[in-house]
């Protein structure tokens, strides 16, 4: 009788194991790096083509391998990091599993030159989907190079579900940037289709963020290191012009293992937590070293998550170094007496038509009628769009429509009324009060001016012309590289929106002018928030195009705390009812609360 058990091919087994290992070109370069990083290197060079999909080459100067090592590394569980089970508790290097390189040859065609230091001669080895096809002496100078080409070739199912070049390349941007923070001893060079994204020179750790982020990163951090008992904490944490709205700033590392851990996060969150606001991220690189054997990385198949033989006791220490070395930073906070007058916000050329004709008039109740007084009202530089007859005729029937929705006993949303000598006010800094016939309006500020950039941002991509104002000093910014190649999928929208924006060499774009309602002088803070935000917003059912319009809004928008003129206050709201949708931003927030003169007799205990 045949047993319907039986043993996998080691061709199989391998490619198998190769979906834990290998998920994406990614993959890849993090097991090649650290293999370079454990052999002693203190040069790296990895060039990548079509975002890893047909070449990953990685190359080092570490102490490389003999003939007969180079082929025993490419078998199942080969390893020279550890050889009993007690070594399993006394880790120090970033792989000892034995399982990549096996991983790597089953799934794509591997070339790998490699010379020991104490050996005269080099080997070359070339394997195809697992099977080995060539060896035989070679020329090469010290180290190891690995060359994949064609990565899942042989595996059809794995191969359609990897992304774009772009998205791959910044998974492939995910794992060098920890890799360059960590050890800014070493020289680490990336290369993208023949472009050179990242030359990092060896030197500090500061110079490395720099190098990294932007040098003007490098003048915002703060260096902290602490001590106590067998727990050492190194690193820098950002000032508050780091901070920034969405996550991936944030490197945690457990003696040199970039890791995942929510609870060192939390401790680190924690300290600042006085400081930011919530869903505001610090920026921070920090190295916490102990014992081997008091952690344990082999918790995770990628190994990005450890375990503390005392976690509590880490948090504590980390929180403490982290509270420490802010207080360095209450001297680099950010100059709030640079900050624009809130009138900038406003500011609009003569010949402005942001909504098309027939959606302008439709959500303006008598110039939102939550103040008495003028018909129009205009800031300094505010200047109202000339209105025709037939407009001026559908205002007047919009006005009269709003009024019968007053006047009806049902329960309707009710559009605020104007009341002879009404007020308005801001509450502290945030909000905007005015009374209405039914009771109060509570307007969000920064809500409310965000649906109305987000409209008119809308209006600006569908027409492809957006108004600019030209900057007198054109601004250079340079960006991380993941931020960069966002920008640049983004970049014709943005001119759309008003940006004059062009490449300006690696990694850096030229501004030349900005949309007519954004704030000058923190060109590349906007920008880099319209990244964090376009991010994000990947989760909403958003089309690229209205994807970048809630992110440009949500950032170009006033902010709590921004200090609003009276006649200001009325320029916003006459903005806001002349959108389409007022009372919710792009995100589905409420702009406009209303307690009726019901809800406050009772709440006043009124009968």
């Amino acid at each position: 009788m045949n047993s319907r058990i039986h043993v996998l091919s080691e061709i199989l087994a391998n490619k198998i194991a190769a979906g834990e290992v290998i998920q994406r070109p990614a993959s890849v370069v993090k097991e090649l790096m650290e293999n370079a990083i454990d052999a002693g290197a203190t040069r790296i060079e990895v060039t990548i083509e079509e975002g890893g999909r047909t070449l990953i080459q990685v190359t080092d100067d570490g102490q490389g391998m003999n003939g007969d090592e180079l082929r025993l590394a490419f078998q199942r569980h080969a390893t020279s990091k550890i050889a009993k089970v007690e070594d399993l508790f006394n880790i120090s290097t970033l792989g000892f599993r034995g399982e990549a390189l096996a991983s790597i040859a089953s799934v794509s065609m591997v070339e790998a030159v490699s010379k020991a230091a104490d050996f005269d001669e080099a080997f070359n080895l070339k394997i195809d989907a697992g099977r080995e096809s060539s060896f035989e002496p070679s020329a090469w100078s010290q180290g190891t190079q690995f060359t994949i080409k064609n990565l899942f070739f042989n595996v059809p199912a794995r191969l359609k579900f990897l992304k774009g070049k772009r998205t791959e390349l910044n998974h492939i941007l995910d794992i060098f940037k920890p890799l360059a923070l960590v050890h800014p001893e070493l020289t680490l060079k990336l290369t993208s289709d023949k472009k050179v994204l990242m030359d990092c020179k060896a030197g500090s750790g500061a110079g490395r963020i720099g190098e990294i982020f932007g040098r003007e990163y490098e003048k915002k951090v703060v260096p902290l290191e602490n001590t106590r008992g067998l727990i050492k904490i190194t690193g820098h944490i950002g000032n508050l012009d780091l901070v920034r709205v969405a996550r991936g700033e944030q490197f945690l590392f457990v003696n040199g293992r970039s890791v995942t851990d929510r609870l060192l996060n939390n401790a680190v969150y924690g300290a600042y937590r006085s400081l930011i606001q919530r869903g505001e991220f610090p920026f921070f690189v920090l190295r916490v070293e102990l014992p081997p054997a008091e952690v344990d990385v082999n918790v995770h198949p990628t190994k990005n998550e450890v375990k503390f033989r005392d976690e509590w006791r880490v948090y504590h220490v980390l929180k403490e170094t982290v509270e420490t070395a802010l207080q360095d930073t209450m001297q680099m906070l950010p100059g709030l007496h640079d900050r624009p007058r809130a009138q900038s916000f406003f500011s609009r050329p003569e010949t402005s038509a942001p909504y098309s004709p027939d959606q302008t008039p439709q959500n303006i109740p008598d110039q939102f009628n939550l103040y008495g007084g003028r018909e129009s009202v205009t800031t300094p530089n505010f200047q109202p769009s000339s209105r025709s007859r037939e407009d001026s005729e559908l205002l007047r029937k919009a006005r009269e429509f709003s009024s019968v929705l007053q006047r009806s006993p049902e329960p309707v949303q009710q559009k605020p009324q104007r009341l002879s000598g009404g007020f308005i006010w801001q509450v502290h800094n945030k909000y905007i009060l005015s009374q209405i016939n039914s009771g109060i309006a509570i307007i969000d500020q920064h809500v409310a001016h965000e649906r109305v950039l987000f409209e008119e941002a809308m209006y600006q991509l569908e027409i492809r012309s957006g108004h600019s104002q030209t900057l007198l000093f054109p601004q250079t910014v340079e960006f991380a590289p993941d931020d960069y190649n966002t920008l640049l999928e983004i970049l014709q929208d943005l001119n759309k929106l008003g940006f004059q924006i062009r490449e300006f060499g690696p990694r850096t774009l030229l501004i030349e002018a900005v949309p007519i309602d954004m704030r000058g002088g923190s060109e590349g803070d906007v920008l880099r928030e319209v990244v964090d935000n376009y991010r994000t917003n990947r989760e909403f059912d958003y089309s690229p195009g209205k994807r970048l319009a809630a992110s440009y809004s949500c950032k170009a928008a006033i902010k709590a705390g921004d200090p609003l003129t009276e006649e200001e206050m009325r320029t916003l709201v006459d903005r806001l009812f002349a959108t389409k949708h007022p009372y919710y931003c792009p995100h589905g927030r409420p702009v406009i609360i209303q307690l009726t003169t019901d809800e406050l007799d009772k709440r006043f205990e009124r009968h």
